[in-house]
């Protein structure tokens, strides 16, 4: 198997490239750059003036020199989240770069950067429109992140990308503008080719557009090839011309969609209006379904509905006055108020949303979805239809056939998140969520996207069909071991929630307000215990230390208790473990010999972030865990940490990077 590599020295600190692509958001300033390769660069802007600097010269075409060094980039280290570094690989991105210096070199700007240039400043005249943006030049880096999720949850989302329905339309008014040219298709195609380079090649569209032009052959030479045909030539030519196509979630549904309705099309011959449309919707729905299952692992039933909405609203009114405005900005003030319609469209279907959570699918279950859909409506046989809902009733239910405990030690970087799954994910404990440490901002800082790793968190645990959890344990209320609550519990409800002693901030003070807080909770699955000892003067020590059994197999729970926590525990209680999740993330603070000695840990578990600050863990610790041969797992280095347990206590260690 070929591997790819960079062929730019990994200790270059100086990079002299063009720029392809940028955006600005907030102080971010990410860039795509060419030299002898594709580069990613990201740069933190300083200052309010040297953002408006940027903003005012920076353009598509100039050529830079950047100081700074290669940046790492990991793997995904939450199992069954999205994997930056392969998805960089497969855009043939093989070299990160961390800038910190800019300088604009004295270099003619090309003849197409220029006209893209003046496409982008075309767009300033129409304010910036998000809209416009989006579906016009197939931008959306300045659609709200809000509206744009729920677009997404909403199952609308391939409307915002250039696609056949957009082709049509255009298709149709260069057909109108050269009607009385000799050569009408060359101007034509010309012209598509063209604006498929404006608009970045995305594959949707650029699949769209040589879907067309093949069909035109067919028709022009008399091929008689089946549209099917031309449809599976289409996607042998673009992954000759570009293999990793094959990674490309929009390459496989642009697709799947595609082929979904030239399979169907007898099926729809025939049919109402009204009644096409909802076949159309509900055929393209069920097509789409299994990779939506495969990559999201969760649904939306009323996107149905929603498609049924959107498409003729979007494709009638939108989309078309969105290119009028391009070319009138005059219209704007129309334009925005279908937009206005289209943001209450978009709000009011999230209401009614219903997401069914079915976890990952294997590939196993996607090919039998699709041979189910394939005889299904090919030879109209109703039956194929029951087998394809006890297929999804099946993975919907796959955990019953899972009679193993798993606990997952979090990789949240520099923070802390257990997860305890019990039997057929009949109980689940999450003992604290991770967390940023949050700053005040200036204005110019502020980003209208901001990553969080709560969205990994929620992701992973629909992922193991985790549809809500029991009890949400938070140790103390530093920002590092509860920051994700919320965000986690609008997508995973939670039972109950669990907070310890001492004065509550207003983090949890927030959450008290949202969910049922319990003083004591007894497991169904575990053997739990909770150790008080007295109220502390500071939040770490204060910390909800408790330990849950499987058989013999204990796990003792620190949150960032210190040394003195453990010298009062040790004089009342019994705390022998298997597994020790260590105080404070490592620190000297934690961990003393004599409390090691005590509970006598096969294994010690450390949940510390990359690089982080505080340089944990530290020396001491260490040293102290290895003078007793006590094996340490760290999540800087393994990632998450999985212990599999059966009812007997068996277990066997999984790490994401081992």
């Amino acid at each position: 198997m070929v591997h790819y590599e960079t062929k730019i020295d990994a200790k270059i600190k100086i990079l002299e490239a063009k720029l392809v692509s940028f955006t600005i958001d907030g102080d971010k300033l990410s860039m795509e750059l060419k030299q002898r390769e594709k580069i990613v660069a990201t740069y933190y802007i300083r200052n309010k003036e040297e953002k408006e600097y940027l903003e005012n010269h920076l353009k598509i075409g100039l050529h830079l020199r950047l100081v700074g060094e290669k940046s790492e980039v990991f793997s995904n280290t939450i199992p069954n989240t999205f994997d930056y570094k392969a998805y960089l690989y497969h855009q043939r991105v093989y070299f990160t770069f961390m800038v910190t210096k800019i300088e604009i070199l004295d270099v003619p700007i090309d003849f197409f950067s220029s006209v893209k240039n003046s496409f982008l400043k075309r767009l300033q005249k129409v304010e910036n429109n998000p809209y416009i943006a989006a579906f016009v030049l197939g931008d959306k880096t300045l659609m709200n992140a809000e509206f744009y999720q729920r677009i997404v949850t909403n199952g609308v989302s391939h409307l915002f990308a250039l696609s056949g329905m957009h082709l049509s339309l255009v298709y149709l008014v260069l057909s109108k503008a050269f009607s009385k040219c000799k050569r009408k298709k060359i101007w034509i195609y010309s012209f598509l080719l063209f604006y498929l380079f404006l608009t970045g090649c995305s594959v949707s569209f650029l699949r769209a557009i040589v879907f067309l032009f093949l069909m035109d052959c067919n028709k022009k030479w008399n091929l008689s090839l089946s549209s099917i045909k031309i449809l599976f030539l289409t996607a042998f030519l673009l992954l000759f011309l570009e293999p990793f196509s094959i990674y490309n979630v929009g390459f496989w549904y642009t697709f799947v969609v595609t082929f979904s309705l030239l399979f169907c099309h007898n099926f729809l011959r025939n049919k109402g209006k009204f009644k096409q449309i909802v076949l159309v919707s509900l055929i393209t729905f069920l097509f789409g379904l299994p990779i939506t299952l495969y990559i999201n692992y969760e649904v939306n039933l009323f996107s149905v509905v929603n498609n049924m909405l959107f498409v003729p609203f979007i494709s009638t009114f939108v989309f078309p006055l969105a290119l009028l405005t391009f070319l009138f900005p005059f219209l704007l003030p129309i334009f925005d108020w279908f937009t206005e319609i289209l943001e209450i469209m978009n709000q009011m279907s999230f209401q009614l949303a219903f997401p069914v959570i079915f976890g990952k699918i294997g590939l196993l279950e996607v090919f039998l979805c699709y041979c189910l859909l394939l005889v299904g409506f090919g030879y109209k046989q109703k039956k194929c239809f029951v087998f394809l809902f006890f297929l999804l009733f099946f993975c919907y239910y796959k955990n019953f056939f899972d009679g193993s405990y798993h606990v997952y030690f979090l990789d949240v970087g520099q923070g802390d998140a257990t997860l305890f799954v019990a039997p057929r994910g009949k109980e689940v404990i999450l003992i604290d969520t991770g967390g940023e440490v949050t700053y005040s901002k200036e204005d110019f800082q502020l980003r209208n996207k901001e990553f969080s790793l709560a969205q990994n968190i929620v992701s992973f645990l629909k992922s193991i069909r985790v549809r809500k959890i029991s009890l949400l344990l938070l140790t103390h209320g530093d920002l590092d071991h509860l920051g994700y609550a919320e965000e986690i519990g609008k997508s995973i409800p939670f039972q109950k929630v669990m907070l310890n002693l001492g004065e509550e901030n207003i983090y949890e003070k927030r959450l008290r307000e949202l969910y049922t807080i319990v003083s004591a909770y007894t497991s169904s699955y575990f053997s739990n215990s909770f150790y008080f000892t007295k109220l502390y003067d500071n939040e770490n020590d204060n910390s909800l230390v408790s330990r849950w059994c499987i058989a013999k197999t204990c796990f003792l729970m620190m949150g960032d208790a210190s040394q003195n926590v453990e010298k009062n525990i040790l004089q009342r209680y019994a705390l022998e473990s298997t597994f020790l999740k260590v105080g404070h993330h490592g620190s000297k603070s934690s961990s003393s010999l004599e409390f090691l000695k005590v509970v006598n840990p096969g294994y010690a578990i450390i949940s510390s972030g990359r690089k982080n600050r505080y340089r944990h863990p530290s020396k001491e610790t260490i040293e102290n865990l290895e003078k007793l041969g006590i094996e340490i797992w760290n999540t800087q280095t393994s990632g998450t940490i999985e212990v599999k347990v059966n009812k007997k206590g068996e277990y066997h260690i999984f790490s994401t990077l081992s």
